[in-house]
């Protein structure tokens, strides 16, 4: 149990020595007159941001719409897309 917590602990620290990696690639897009920040990080994760007005955290469907329009109509949403601060990270990227 004792080496289990210390494990857990030692995997704990290094994750917060690590920052969150930048944006690779941005671009405007706009869907139904509304335009959306959208970013495509290094992990291949797209990050969508309404311009104007921000997210709320039901608003996932409208966020993977900008996703798609970015990613050429592919966008490869999951379960693991999630509500970060004002805006959605569409996990899987473009696919």
């Amino acid at each position: 149990m004792m080496r289990a917590l210390s494990t857990t602990l030692a995997a704990l620290a290094l994750g917060a020595c690590v920052s969150a990696l930048p944006p690779e690639a941005r671009g405007p897009v706009v869907v139904d007159g509304v335009p959306y920040a959208v970013a495509k990080r290094p992990s291949g994760a797209v990050e969508v941001a309404r311009m104007g007005r921000a997210f709320e955290n039901w608003e996932g469907a409208e966020a993977r719409r900008a996703a798609d329009r970015f990613c050429n109509g592919h966008a490869n949403t999951s379960l693991r897309d999630r509500f970060q601060g004002d805006t959605w990270v569409i996990a899987g990227g473009c696919a």
